[in-house]
């Protein structure tokens, strides 16, 4: 009766994992499909510590970034356009604006 009852459950996971992988026309995906409505959009201010104009990034030492629910730190983005950071100094004050679509940040204005 044990070793029933376990199979049932793990027969119930099964269909319920494969219904939550179901997408309309009977595909199915092991992965779920990253879109355009679920990249966030955020703004913060901060103060550049670090360019790296061959990698395209700067290391900015922010706020709290609104639209992201990130609190106060130092983090190292990447720039949408390498050229953005022709202009910027370390120490220099800056307000962005930058995108996450789940794995990566883009800081997509630079000011």
């Amino acid at each position: 009766m044990k070793d029933f009852l376990l199979i049932m459950l793990f027969a119930a996971i099964g269909a319920g994992s494969a219904f939550a992988n179901h997408h309309p026309g009977g595909q199915h995906s092991a992965q779920p499909q990253a879109t355009a409505a679920s990249q966030k959009v955020g703004t913060g201010t901060g103060l550049i510590q670090q360019i790296d104009k061959e990698r395209g990034a700067v290391t900015i030492k922010h706020g709290p970034l609104q639209g992201l629910n990130m609190s106060a730190m130092t983090m190292t983005f990447l720039v949408k356009d390498k050229t953005m950071l022709s202009n910027l100094q370390p120490l220099q004050k800056v307000e962005f604006e930058l995108t996450f679509d789940g794995r990566q940040f883009l800081i997509t204005s630079i000011k």
